[in-house]
C-alpha cells in the first residue's frame, strides 16, 4: 500500500468517526429538546390546570392551621392584649390581610386556637371506654396528661395566661367546659367502681391536681421535677394504694 492510500484510508477512517459522533450528538440534543418540550408542556399544563375542591379545601385548611400555630406563640409569648393581627401575620409569613380573610380579628383567633386543643384531650379520653380496668385507666390518664404539658407548653402558656385576664378567663371556660365536664363525669365513675366513699370529691380532687401541674412546671420549668410528680402521683393513685383506701 503506497502512502497515499494510506493517508486516504485514515482519513477516511477519521471521517467515518467524525459522522458517528456527529449523528451521537444530534441525537443526544434531540432527546434533550423533547424532554425539554415534555417537562414545560407538563408543567404549563398543571399549572393552568385549575384545582380541584378538594385542593382548595386543603390549601384553606393547611393555611388556616399555619395562623393558628402563629397565634399560639404570639399570644403565649406576649399575651393576647400584648398582641396584634399584625404580629400574629408576619409571625405566620402572610398578610395581614389575608388573615383577615380567615379570622374575623384577634378574639375570633384565640377561640379557635382553644378549640384546635380540644382534640388531643378528646382523643385522651377514648381510654375511658377502651380499658375496663379502672386502675389501668387511672394510670394512662396521668401519664397521658403529663405528656401533653410536655409536648404542649406553648398552649399552657397561653390557657394559664388567659385564666389571669377576666374577659379571656370566660372565653377559655366556655371553650374547656364540655371536655372538663366530660372528663370529671368519667373520673367519677372510675372511682365509684374502685369504690371510694365519695368519687365525685376524688374526682374534682385528681383533676385540680393534674390542672396545677402546668402552672407549677412553667413558672420554673428547669427546677420542677416533672418526672418525680408523675412517679408520685402513680403510687398514689396505684391499684394498690387505692384498694386499701375502698376498704377503709
Amino acid at each position: 500500500m503506497t502512502k497515499r492510500s494510506v493517508k486516504n484510508y485514515y482519513l477516511n477512517r477519521r471521517l467515518s468517526s467524525d459522522k458517528v459522533l456527529f449523528l451521537v450528538i444530534i441525537i443526544l440534543r434531540l432527546r434533550g429538546i423533547i424532554f425539554l418540550i415534555r417537562f414545560m408542556t407538563e408543567h404549563l399544563v398543571n399549572k393552568n390546570m385549575p384545582r380541584t375542591q378538594e385542593q382548595n379545601e386543603e390549601i384553606k385548611q393547611k393555611t388556616r392551621k399555619q395562623i393558628r400555630d402563629a397565634a399560639l406563640v404570639v399570644f403565649a409569648h406576649k399575651g393576647f392584649h400584648g398582641s396584634s393581627m399584625s404580629d400574629i401575620a408576619k409571625k405566620a409569613g402572610i398578610s395581614k390581610g389575608l388573615a383577615y380573610n380567615y379570622f374575623s380579628g384577634k378574639k375570633d383567633l384565640a377561640e379557635s386556637v382553644l378549640k384546635s386543643f380540644e382534640e388531643p384531650f378528646k382523643e385522651m379520653t377514648v381510654i375511658f371506654d377502651t380499658y375496663d380496668d379502672p386502675y389501668k385507666i387511672i394510670e394512662l390518664l396521668i401519664k397521658g396528661t403529663i405528656n401533653q404539658i410536655k409536648q404542649n407548653e406553648e398552649y399552657w402558656r397561653l390557657y394559664l395566661s388567659f385564666l389571669t385576664q377576666i374577659e379571656m378567663a370566660e372565653m377559655a371556660k366556655t371553650v374547656t367546659h364540655d371536655i372538663v365536664v366530660l372528663v370529671i363525669s368519667k373520673m367519677e365513675k372510675l372511682f365509684r367502681k374502685i369504690g371510694l366513699p365519695n368519687p365525685k370529691a376524688e374526682a374534682y380532687i385528681l383533676g385540680a391536681i393534674l390542672d396545677g401541674i402546668p402552672l407549677d412546671y412553667l413558672m420554673d420549668k428547669e427546677n420542677y421535677p416533672i418526672n418525680s410528680v408523675e412517679k408520685r402521683l402513680l403510687q398514689n393513685y396505684s391499684k394498690e394504694i387505692l384498694s386499701q383506701r375502698a376498704k377503709n
